[in-house]
């Protein structure tokens, strides 16, 4: 049971919320959520992800976190990390690092010990963002050393509010303007080759690009086209030509 302090942080924070405006910028709705959990539940570190076919796309919305904390996160310790999108196949929405096993503990201990610690924290946890039952953003908090690890009443109080917060968020991507599907001329290049069914390293191949470009093309792509898979994403565009 809640106590009625705890009541009230729940109601101001499913009533703001609420009150988010979704037509503003992603960047701006995305810090505005953020200072939400930070003002109603103390989460004074946090970052928002979005998601596509497992993966995060850079760059998140951070919220007191350093942006070389990201780049090491990135470049080095993404995969270490076991509330990463790849490691969260059949888990919780609402994951605690602590009481998370989904990698190795010899993976487990080398994540806290060489990022965590090394920049000054102690803890995580993660809220996934759902859209058609695929991940569509996720939501990281992180502690500090010196402040109190996350409990399982820190995912029960963020479990109330999260049905909201995935609505909120699918609204504000369903009002972008729409210029947001205005595409590149190297964008509808990997787009022909994608309707036709080939795979990133035969785009690459024919664009002259890295694989791991290609890939950023189609994070790029998935967040205009508001869509999660490259079938949906073939689908839409496909749709696009004739609206």
């Amino acid at each position: 049971m809640y106590e009625r302090k705890e009541v009230e942080c729940l109601l101001e924070a499913t009533f703001k919320i609420s009150n988010i405006t979704i037509q503003q910028t992603s960047e701006n709705f995305k810090l505005n959520m953020l200072q939400v959990l930070s003002e109603c539940f103390q989460y004074e570190h946090t970052l928002f992800w979005e998601v596509a076919d497992g993966e995060l796309i850079e760059q998140p919305v951070c919220f007191n976190v350093e942006p070389y904390t990201v780049q090491s996160y990135l470049h080095e310790y993404k995969y270490y990390d076991p509330l990463h999108p790849v490691n969260m196949q059949n888990q919780p929405d609402i994951q605690l690092m602590q009481r998370n096993d989904v990698i190795s503990m010899k993976k487990k201990q080398h994540y806290v010990e060489r990022f965590l610690q090394i920049n000054d924290f102690k803890d995580e946890m993660v809220m996934y963002l759902y859209n058609q039952q695929k991940p569509t953003a996720a939501i990281g908090f992180l502690r500090k050393e010196g402040e109190t690890p996350f409990t399982e009443q820190d995912s029960q109080k963020l479990l109330y509010v999260k049905r909201m917060i995935e609505n909120v968020y699918l609204l504000h991507q369903y009002v972008q303007p729409g210029d947001s599907l205005q595409t590149t001329r190297r964008e509808e290049e990997l787009l022909m080759y994608l309707c036709k069914g080939y795979k990133n390293a035969e785009i690459a191949s024919y664009l002259y690009v890295s694989e791991n470009t290609v890939k950023k093309h189609l994070q790029n792509l998935y967040r205009k086209f508001q869509v999660t898979s490259r079938m949906q994403l073939a689908l839409k565009y496909t749709e696009s030509f004739r609206a």
